[in-house]
C-alpha cells in the first residue's frame, strides 16, 4: 500500500510496536527520539564485601532498559509502553528507575521523567500509586486518553 519492497512479517512485538509510534506521536515526534534505551549505574561492591572470588568482579549495578527516551526542556522522558506485561514485572522495573534516575541526571545533567502509557484504568491507578510512592517525576496515560 506504502510501496515499500519490505515484507514485514506479524509477529509479538507489533502491538508494541504500534503503541510505542503512539506514544511518538503524542510527544510531537521528537527529533532525539531514541528507542530501547539502557541506563546503567555505576555502582560497585566495596573491596570490603567479605566473600570475594578469584577473577569474578562482584557488582551490584542497576539498569534499566525504557522503551524510548528524548530530551526537552531540560527533562529527560524516560518512556515505557505497557501492554502485555504482568504487573509484578512493572513493579520491579518502577523500582529499577528507582535506582537510575539519579545517573540520569547525574550523568545527563537532565531532570528525569517517566511516561507510561498503558492499556486500562486499572493498570493506570496502580502505576501511578507506585511513582507516586517512589516519589518519581512523570505521567501516566492510557491509550485511549492519547488517540
Amino acid at each position: 500500500m506504502i510501496g515499500s519492497k519490505k515484507e514485514v512479517k506479524k509477529n509479538m512485538l507489533i502491538e508494541h510496536t504500534l503503541l510505542c509510534n503512539e506514544a511518538y506521536l503524542y510527544f510531537n515526534c521528537p527529533l532525539d527520539w531514541k528507542t530501547e534505551y539502557a541506563i546503567e549505574t555505576k555502582e560497585t561492591v566495596p573491596a570490603s564485601f567479605g566473600i570475594q572470588f578469584k577473577g569474578l568482579a562482584l557488582s551490584n549495578k542497576k539498569k534499566v532498559v525504557s522503551d524510548a527516551t528524548f530530551s526537552r526542556n531540560g527533562y529527560f522522558h524516560l518512556i515505557e509502553v505497557d501492554n502485555i506485561r504482568g504487573m509484578a514485572d512493572n513493579k520491579n522495573k518502577i523500582e529499577s528507575y528507582v535506582d537510575v534516575f539519579p545517573e540520569v541526571k547525574n550523568r545527563l545533567g537532565l531532570i528525569p521523567a517517566l511516561f507510561i502509557f498503558t492499556s486500562t484504568e486499572d493498570r493506570r491507578r496502580k502505576f501511578e500509586g507506585w511513582m507516586k510512592q517512589h516519589n518519581l517525576r512523570g505521567e501516566v496515560k492510557t491509550f485511549d486518553e492519547i488517540k
